[in-house]
Formats: C-alpha cells, sequence, structure tokens
C-alpha cells in the first residue's frame, strides 16, 4: 500500500486511509556500502551475490567484503543513514507527513521513496541529535518545499534541542539567519522555523498534530541524544542512535514501568562486541527482553549483517520469548455468553500481568469454550507463579465451566498465504484446533509431521495461515488453521484427500485426536489478533520484491 493512497481489498471494499511509518534508510552514519570495501576490495575477489535478500540466496559464506562489493553490482542497493517518514493520517482526515532526521543521504531518500510513495512534502522535521547522519540534509529540505525566488514561502516547523541549535547555527548559519545583512543578495535557501524542545519524558511537545515525548539516552557517555515516543492508540518508541538507557528512559517506555510498547525501533550497529557510542547486536537483544515491546525493529546496521540468514536467527531468537497458552472449557451453563463476558474480564486483568494479547474461541459443533493468550517468555519459575495467579482468578467462573485443561506452549511452526510471519484472525472469524496426545515414546512426531502440514498447508485452499504448538509441560501438539469462511473450512475437511492422507497418515501413531471448529468469539485490542509463529523481533532495512527495492511500510489504523 502507497503510504497516502486508499486501499483496495480483494473483495473490492475500499478500506480507510491508515497511518504509516516508512523506514527511508537504516544504515549507519556513514550509509552502505562501505567505499573501503569497494576501493580496496577483497582477495580473492567476490564472485557470486550475497544473501542480501530471500531472493538472492546462496551458500556463498557472506562477509563485509562481498555485502559491500555486491551492493556495488546492484546499484540499488544503498542502505542510507537511519532516516523515519511518520504518514500520519489525522482524526480530521488529513495526511500530514513528519520526517525523524535529515541526514546525508536525504536527497537520495527523497528520489527514491517519496516518488514511489506520492509524498507530496514534508510538514514538519524532528531532529534527534545534531551529528552529520541526522542534520547534512536540512539544506535540501528546500527541494520538497514550494518554490520561491525570494523565499516567500511558509517554513517547515523543526523541532530539535537547544544545544542541537546552537551547533546547526555554526554548521548552517544561512538557515539560521533571519534578517539579510546590508547589502546581502536574496538566495534561494530552504525556509525553516526552528522550534526548541527539552530533553525530558516530561515534556511532551506536537508537531503536525501528532504528540512527541522526548527520550534522553546517552549516546556515548558524554552526550545526550534523544529518541522519541509517539502514537496514541499504538505506542511506538524510536531510538536511531544509543549507548545506555538513563533509568527514567527505559523504566518510562518498558512494560514493568506501565506502558508496553507496541513498536519499538532501536539502534544496532555491529553484529557482535560493543560499542562506545551505540548499542550492538548484543546489547540490543538484551534491551528488547527488558523493555518486553510486542515488536521489535533494528536500525542503523553496518556490512557485517546479513538479511536472511540473521532474520532467521531472529526468528529463533523469538519464538523462545514467545509463551502461549491456552484454557480449555466446558460450559455447565445454559448462558454461555455468560461465561463469554466473564472471560473477557479476565482477558483485561491478565493484560496487567503482562498477557500480549488474547482471545476466546466458541465451538461450533460441540460445547467448548478455548481461551487463548500470548505472553513474553519467561523462567520456569515465574511461569509457574503465573499460572497459579490465572488459576485462582479463574475461580470465579468455576459455577459456569468446568477447566478441563490447561498448558503454556511454544509456537513451533507455521505457514501463512500472505507470506507474513504470523496467522491472523479476528472477531467472527473461523478457526480449526486438531490436538494430539502423544504416547511416551511417540513425542519425536511432533516435529517428524511437519512436512506434511507444510505441504497440506499449500492445498488447503480456504485456509489462510496454520500454526503448530507444542505444549511445554505434558507430550501434546495442537494444530490451528485460520479459515476464511466456514464453508470453505467445511470444503476441506469433507473431502476424500484428506482423509486417505492426513488421517490415514495419523492413524500409523497412537495418539488421542481431538477436532473442533470454532468462532472467535472475542480478540484482544483492535478485534484483530496476530498468533505470532516467526519473529516478534526482526532486522529489517528494505524489503525485496521482484529485484526492487522497497522501504520497509508499518501500517496503523489509528496512530
Amino acid at each position: 500500500m502507497a503510504a497516502a493512497t486508499v486501499k483496495v481489498a480483494g473483495d473490492g471494499i475500499v478500506e480507510p486511509p491508515r497511518s504509516a511509518l516508512i523506514f527511508l534508510g537504516t544504515g549507519c552514519s556513514s550509509a552502505l556500502p562501505n567505499l573501503m570495501c569497494l576501493i580496496q576490495p577483497s582477495d580473492p575477489p567476490v564472485t557470486s551475490a550475497p544473501n542480501l535478500y530471500p531472493y538472492r540466496r546462496t551458500k556463498t559464506l557472506i562477509t563485509g567484503f562481498s555485502i559491500c562489493s555486491s551492493m556495488h553490482v546492484y546499484t540499488t542497493l544503498l542502505w542510507c543513514n537511519t532516516s523515519l517518514l511518520i504518514d500520519y493520517y489525522s482524526a480530521e482526515g488529513k495526511h500530514k507527513y513528519i520526517l525523524i532526521d535529515v541526514g546525508k543521504t536525504f536527497w537520495e531518500q527523497v528520489f527514491r521513496w517519496f516518488t514511489f510513495y506520492k509524498i507530496p512534502r514534508i510538514d514538519s522535521v524532528i531532529l534527534t541529535h545534531e551529528h552529520a547522519d541526522a542534520v547534512l540534509g536540512l539544506d535540501d529540505i528546500r527541494t520538497v518545499q514550494p518554490f520561491s525566488p525570494t523565499n516567500d514561502i511558509d517554513p517547515t516547523p523543526i523541532y530539535l534541542t537547544q544545544d542541537a541549535m546552537k551547533s546547526i547555527a555554526v554548521k548552517f548559519p544561512y538557515l539560521v539567519q533571519k534578517n539579510l545583512k546590508p547589502g546581502q543578495e536574496i538566495r534561494r535557501v530552504a525556509q525553516l522555523d526552528w522550534k526548541i524542545i527539552e530533553n525530558d519524558c516530561k515534556k511532551p511537545f506536537v508537531a503536525s498534530g501528532l504528540e512527541f515525548v522526548p527520550l534522553p539516552v546517552m549516546h556515548g557517555e558524554d552526550y545526550v541524544c534523544l529518541g522519541f515516543l509517539f502514537g496514541e492508540r499504538y505506542k511506538v518508541a524510536y531510538i536511531s542512535d544509543i549507548s545506555r538507557f538513563p533509568p527514567t528512559t527505559e523504566s518510562y517506555i518498558s512494560k514493568d514501568g506501565g506502558q508496553q510498547l507496541d513498536l519499538l525501533i532501536l539502534d544496532t550497529l555491529y553484529k557482535k562486541g560493543s560499542h562506545n557510542t551505540h548499542f550492538c547486536f548484543p546489547q540490543s537483544l538484551d534491551a528488547v527482553k527488558r523493555i518486553c515491546p510486542k515488536r521489535a525493529l533494528f536500525v542503523g546496521m553496518t556490512h557485517e549483517f546479513d538479511h536472511h540468514r540473521d532474520n532467521e536467527f531472529l526468528e529463533d531468537w523469538s519464538k523462545r520469548n514467545l509463551d502461549i497458552s491456552l484454557f480449555v472449557f466446558r460450559p455447565t451453563v445454559v448462558h454461555v455468553d455468560d461465561l463469554v463476558d466473564a472471560l473477557r474480564q479476565f482477558s483485561l486483568y491478565t493484560e496487567s500481568l503482562g498477557c500480549v494479547h488474547s482471545s476466546i474461541f466458541r465451538s461450533i459443533h460441540g460445547n467448548m469454550i478455548i481461551w487463548y493468550g500470548a505472553w513474553m517468555k519467561r523462567t520456569h519459575e515465574n511461569k509457574q507463579l503465573l499460572s497459579a495467579t490465572l488459576l485462582s482468578v479463574l475461580a470465579n467462573v468455576a459455577s459456569m465451566a468446568i477447566l478441563i485443561e490447561h498448558s503454556f506452549f511454544d509456537a513451533y511452526a507455521g505457514e501463512s498465504r500472505d507470506g507474513s510471519p504470523a496467522a491472523k484472525f479476528f472477531t467472527g472469524g473461523i478457526v480449526t484446533l486438531s490436538s494430539a496426545t502423544l504416547s511416551a515414546n511417540e513425542t519425536g512426531v511432533s516435529y517428524n509431521s511437519l512436512p506434511i502440514f507444510k505441504d497440506r498447508f499449500h492445498k488447503m485452499d480456504g485456509a489462510t495461515a496454520g500454526v503448530c504448538l507444542k505444549s511445554q509441560s505434558m507430550p501434546r501438539i495442537v494444530g490451528l488453521f485460520v479459515w476464511k469462511s466456514l464453508q470453505c473450512c467445511y470444503t476441506y475437511i469433507l473431502t476424500s484427500e484428506y482423509r486417505k492422507t492426513v488421517v490415514r497418515y495419523l492413524d500409523g501413531f497412537a495418539l488421542d485426536i481431538k477436532y473442533d471448529v470454532f468462532r472467535v468469539v472475542y480478540v484482544s485490542g483492535d478485534s484483530v489478533l496476530n498468533v505470532q509463529f516467526c519473529p516478534q523481533h526482526t532486522v529489517l532495512e528494505n524489503e525485496v520484491d521482484k529485484n526492487e527495492v522497497y522501504p520497509v511500510v508499518q501500517e496503523f489504523k489509528d496512530l
């Protein structure tokens, strides 16, 4: 979806415009490729393209030199200075374009992405600090302003700290100067309106109608840089340059501090070790564990990173940091809606315990209710305490239902029709769950069945996604599939091909198999829930499709 257009769904329904985050660049301060890799190439020379993106996968061992050399060959592969464009669709029905940082590669970013996404202007600019990779594109702001040889145009607001203002006044005196000196000619320059902000979490400001909270962080022990927290319904923290979190800032954006981020965008310079002015991969992962956002994206990378391989690592890392809980109930009351209402209240309560999202499934054919919850990974001891707390809270539904069983699960495999790393379902949607209890000597069936799971999914025309779950406390696996409609679900289940392959395959194991069809009657948040089976925290630069390079775009319905 282009950031400023209306999206038309496959069924012809026009979806309302949305706010979006467009990553104009996620490279380090010197951008990529590293020019030293080109003027002093590796020996022997590179002979094959690196594994930069999924469609260029090879078995070649990738080095920094090979990545940069291949970027030189594929001229569209330039990782620009880290910069974020916020396409804010306001309540008044207007798009506002807010840019965070204007670095050395700003002209390239406008040429490549503003034209592609039809971005018509910049309404305001926010600066994290005054280093070259954040401000040296300020002069080029005039290229996206209306032309006036006499500079008779409305200036673009620039939000920055007083220290940054002092530095920029030295770097760009002609952009700061208010009045011409006697005899000085008028020259066309960017017209900017400098607005001073504080490096204090308690002093938010508003840019183009959207509120921002400054997040002071250390960028080296002698320098304070700003990140920003923004979003009304979805909380996003953008921190592009950091070497250490001050305790007050980390507490402000962490789940333990009282507000869980929907998205954390975080600095990650080198793949190994540490750096005096930036987070590196190990420190970024540790920060994600402490802050516990629902999702994290890493930016500011050097040529050490390999897009595909490192995302595979993060996929495995993320799976180890998400627990799925299932509570299965058999109602004992006639009015099951009362039980569903009680479980809705239970869902609201679990948010205070760290539940990322939750949902309620109601059996269409049988007498069963399932409560689903996703949690950030925790220790075994903490999980036992959590289970005890949840069971004590659920005691108030004992008069309405019998708790048949409950367990924590790992999502160890999944497929989706659109290629996304999550199975998405919504209130009113259809899901099927198949549960198999394994005998002691057949626990390996959970992984042995993966080939048939993947093969069958691509033949299930009516299914949009599927996830395999494995219990952490008992020999049990659960398959969850999301369907386009109830009719699509029945069509597949009743086909003879299904009975001949899947059922026949499972007959070879001593399994206690249960299967049922459910309607989703509740989803926390925005009535859409993502069952993550791939990375929660992902290193991303530019996504690739058909030999073209596109910036990462994160859409939000109501930012």
